[in-house]
């Protein structure tokens, strides 16, 4: 080591020592008092200009969170209103399945198959729907179809193998011998194309009442004896008509049916005429 570099390494070293004794006693405090005076004017400049980053990546941080949350509760809602869906719809479709057992509990001597629609054909305005059941199942053309209550459908006119198409007595093409439960008075019930029904052939002389009900006769073997299908709605009479007009509102909810029952043990016939 040179004597020059000697000198300087002890100078340093003496100066350290020098400082931190006078700090001790607060001699520069004006020495930084003056440093500070100089510098926060600068660092307020410095604080005011990037403030408003820095605002803007912490708002930019913050709508970042908002929006993963805003999604992740969107996500949650949307779970939680199609569980709310299919619980409803699993509690119709046991509701529909229980009234069709409670038809099935109260006529023990007949026999049925629960079947589902899985069809409607709206052209040519007939009224027409196809269930998930066919000649598989043991269902064949000519068997009725009932609902709820065991209120009449309709009938089974075309079958296949897994599927089968049932005419609802609102068709036009559709008619049932009828009685009236109230006064026994006959006639036949049709289907219209307005999706009504009309009781006709009923004499000016029987004895007819809104509110009745109207049953099937069992008259002609179509149709088995005292399946419901409707109530007398209206009644209009002239003494120029032969018969009255007797309107007819069926009991089963044919707009909106889902589950129905076959009626199995029942085979209609066709009567030969004599």
């Amino acid at each position: 080591m040179t004597a020059r570099t000697f000198v300087w390494t002890g100078f340093l070293a003496v100066a350290a020592f020098v400082l931190m004794g006078v700090s001790q006693f607060t001699l520069l405090d004006p020495v930084e008092n003056l440093t500070l005076n100089v510098t926060s004017p600068m660092q307020r400049v410095l604080s005011d200009t990037t403030r408003p980053v820095a605002d803007w990546v912490n708002n930019l941080t913050s709508a970042s969170e908002l929006s993963d949350e805003n999604q992740r509760l969107r996500a949650e809602n949307e779970r939680l209103t199609t569980d709310l869906a299919l619980a409803r719809e699993h509690a119709t479709e046991l509701e529909n399945a229980q009234d069709l057992a409670a038809v099935q509990q109260q006529f023990p001597e007949d026999e049925f198959v629960a079947a589902r629609v899985v069809s409607r054909d709206a052209i040519n305005a007939r009224s027409l729907i196809a269930i998930d059941k066919g000649s598989g199942d043991g269902v064949s053309e000519g068997m009725i179809i009932v609902g709820e209550g065991r209120s009449l459908v309709g009938t089974v006119s075309k079958v296949f193998e897994d599927y089968a198409w049932v005419t609802l007595i609102t068709d036009p093409k559709s008619a049932v011998s009828a009685i009236v439960q109230e006064s026994r008075a006959e006639g036949g019930v049709a289907g219209n194309y307005d999706g009504h029904l009309i009781m006709e052939f009923v004499g000016q002389g029987a004895v007819v009442k809104e509110g009745d009900f109207v049953l099937t006769s069992g008259i002609g073997g179509g149709y088995p004896e005292g399946v419901v299908i409707g109530r007398v709605s209206t009644v209009e009479k002239t003494e120029q008509d032969l018969f009255q007009k007797v309107s007819v509102n069926h009991l089963a909810s044919l707009s909106n049916l889902e589950d129905v029952l076959v009626l199995t043990s029942f085979a209609p016939r066709t009567l030969e005429q004599p």
